[in-house]
């Protein structure tokens, strides 16, 4: 498994990084105290560097310097916003550096790390259901069997995914095997998406887990009675795959 060193403020952002990735690297969090990483890398031998840029006015040219100098061949992936990443434009002359602009989803950073560290599909069975006991686990709410059917064809290439087709079946699937996110259809006869996020939010085992709102109809006071209930994010159908992907990864935890 090959090591990341995630290195920034050691706050919920870098937290969430540290749990996404480490289903799939060997990951060590790191504050970017010069002295502090100097300490880490002489334990913890990465095979890439993610750096955390922040909006609080800190300068990381020591930090790159040290891994420009002393690990040349360490890749290291910056994350900013344009006008962060932007003040560190001369290492990006240099093919150790690369840098992804946020917003960006963690779907994203992924894959960009798998293609830097040049890691591919994995061949043998138990590789596979390895990777695949550690995808992220979707619940589809839906009372119309054929979206139900469409939507877990769009996803199940990348996530572990169920289907319920009521509010009340959607409550019980998740008790008994609780998902990282639920899609659930707004317009359902007698618990519609509203009375199914209720149940959701007053029950302490499942009111943490996201919910992306699903609707047909797309005016705007439909839309606003939609938010007003304050969901993870929200698709009009018919839904395009990409949308669905960005929307469920912003959802999952937006870096």
């Amino acid at each position: 498994m090959k090591k990341l060193l995630l290195v920034g403020e050691l706050d919920q952002v870098l937290g969430s990084l540290n749990e996404h990735l480490s289903g799939r690297f060997d990951t060590q969090m790191c504050t970017t105290d010069l002295e502090m990483v100097k300490g880490i890398t002489r334990i913890f031998r990465a095979d890439m560097v993610v750096l955390c840029l922040n909006e609080n006015g800190n300068s990381y040219e020591q930090v790159l310097n040290l891994f420009e100098s002393r690990y040349p061949q360490t890749p290291v992936l910056l994350i900013g916003k344009e006008t962060e990443c932007r003040g560190y434009t001369s290492y990006y002359e240099s093919e150790q550096f690369d840098y992804l602009n946020r917003p960006i989803s963690l779907g994203m950073l992924l894959r960009r790390c798998e293609e830097i560290l040049k890691i591919y599909e994995p061949e043998n069975s138990d590789a596979k259901a390895e990777a695949a006991e550690n995808k992220k686990h979707i619940l589809s709410v839906d009372d119309n069997g054929i979206l139900l059917r469409n939507m877990k064809a769009m996803l199940e290439k990348d996530y572990n995914v169920s289907v319920a087709n009521s509010g009340m079946m959607a409550i019980k699937q998740a008790k008994k095997n609780r998902p990282d996110l639920i899609l659930l259809d707004y317009e359902m006869p007698e618990w519609d998406g509203k009375k199914t996020l209720e149940e959701i939010r007053n029950d302490e085992e499942l009111k943490d887990i996201p919910v992306v709102f699903v609707t047909a109809i797309a005016d705007k006071e439909h839309i606003a009675a939609v938010w007003a209930l304050r969901p993870s994010g929200y698709l009009v159908k018919p839904i395009e795959q990409q949308k669905l992907y960005d929307t469920i990864e912003k959802a999952l935890i937006q870096i």
